[in-house]
């Protein structure tokens, strides 16, 4: 048997390297004879530049920047100084995983850090950018990343405001006088399988942001917020955020990225399928094991897996899904493909134990499926 292993990230339990090959491990235990080929994938979110740099190869480019909550942290982007083309992963400087549980605040996070990024590839001659806006910790509507490319954000009184999520329903004014020459010259789009419009209940707060720390007086003032700032942003660019999809991804940012930076927006699963062959690995495999840390209701709205399970459905291969926890089943039963879904969780555990357990929990669940596997 031909087995085709793509996951996704175990997000803050293993990177989706591991995960490919502890699922592997467990299998050949149990199957010796089956024939497994590892395919690690992402999203646009954590560990998308190695799953990139693994084919397409580019430099990566190392930037002091700060983080979420304005620290010092070491991030970089990935660089083809021929082409002048870089791919920035926001994650890598306003990820949610740089803070701890209790730091976890997106009312004063910021996405300044990206900027710097963003700054230092314009420095080097940046004319092709692409940004990926998964697994972040801020809801500020790119006013952070925007702030470090020159834009200025002032109150009614003139005063300039902290680019930070809880400030956006104050911005009166955008100046971009001196916003940074280079982006004249800047062709870029944003990576996301998040269609979510900028405000509103399916929008950047109110679905994402109790995950990045905030409790529901929070959500409603940064849902207010980015009702207030998509207004601002109308009248300084002439652009109706609201009305693109996947303006709410990244917090916003997939709406201030199409203003800030003239910006498209596309799918980062999609694209990331199509550069690493998937299909053609798809259609000379047997079986499709995939896999994510959480798997609900959004999976199925454009993530890696639902992309992945479409695909295998598209040319005739039977699915498993294997994740850390399980729930919105149903949401799972419109994929052909997918002849079975299972959590690695074996007893109950709390959330601390479930992430240090994720690497021996993920071969032994390899090891029960190898033996169904050769059994069939």
């Amino acid at each position: 048997m031909n087995i085709l292993i793509a996951t996704d990230k175990f997000k803050d339990a293993l990177p989706a390297d591991a995960v490919c090959q502890a699922l592997k491990e467990g299998i050949l235990r149990s199957f010796p004879s089956a024939q497994i080929e590892t395919l690690p994938l992402a999203d646009g979110g954590e560990g998308t530049l190695e799953v990139l740099h693994r084919v397409l190869g580019g430099t990566f480019v190392q930037v002091r920047v700060q983080d979420p909550l304005g620290r010092p942290v070491e991030a970089s982007y990935l660089w083809w100084p021929e082409s002048r083309s870089a791919v920035i992963e926001m994650a890598r400087a306003s990820g949610l995983e740089l803070l701890a549980p209790g730091e976890r605040n997106c009312l004063i996070t910021s996405s300044y850090g990206t900027g710097e990024l963003i700054a230092h590839a314009l420095g080097q001659g940046l004319r092709h950018l692409t940004l990926t806006v998964g697994g972040t910790a801020t809801n500020d509507g790119g006013m952070g990343m925007a702030a470090a490319l020159g834009y200025r954000f002032l109150d009614a009184a003139g005063n300039e405001l902290a680019p930070i999520g809880q400030n956006l329903g104050l911005v009166a004014r955008i100046d971009s006088s001196a916003r940074h020459p280079a982006l004249a010259g800047l062709q870029a789009k944003v990576a996301t399988d998040v269609s979510a419009p900028f405000y509103g209940p399916e929008g950047a707060a109110q679905v994402y942001a109790p995950q990045k720390g905030a409790d529901a007086a929070g959500v409603a003032l940064l849902d207010a917020g980015l009702e207030h700032f998509a207004d601002c942003l109308h009248s300084a660019f002439s652009q109706q955020v609201q009305q693109i999809p996947g303006s709410g991804a990244g917090g916003g940012m997939g709406g201030g990225a199409v203003c800030f930076l003239n910006a498209g927006i596309r799918s980062a699963a999609g694209w990331v399928l199509e550069l690493c062959a998937v299909p053609e690995k798809l259609a000379a495999a047997d079986l499709l094991i995939t896999g994510e840390g959480k798997s609900d209701a959004q999976s199925t709205q454009g993530k890696l897996i639902s992309h992945l399970l479409t695909l295998a459905g598209d040319v005739g291969k039977p699915a498993i899904l294997v994740c850390g926890t399980l729930s919105d089943t149903d949401a799972l039963l419109q994929y052909p493909a997918l002849r079975y879904a299972v959590s690695i969780l074996d007893r109950p555990l709390s959330l601390t134990e479930a992430i240090a357990e994720t690497q021996p929990l993920l071969v032994q669940q390899g090891r029960w499926l190898g033996r169904w596997l050769s059994r069939n």
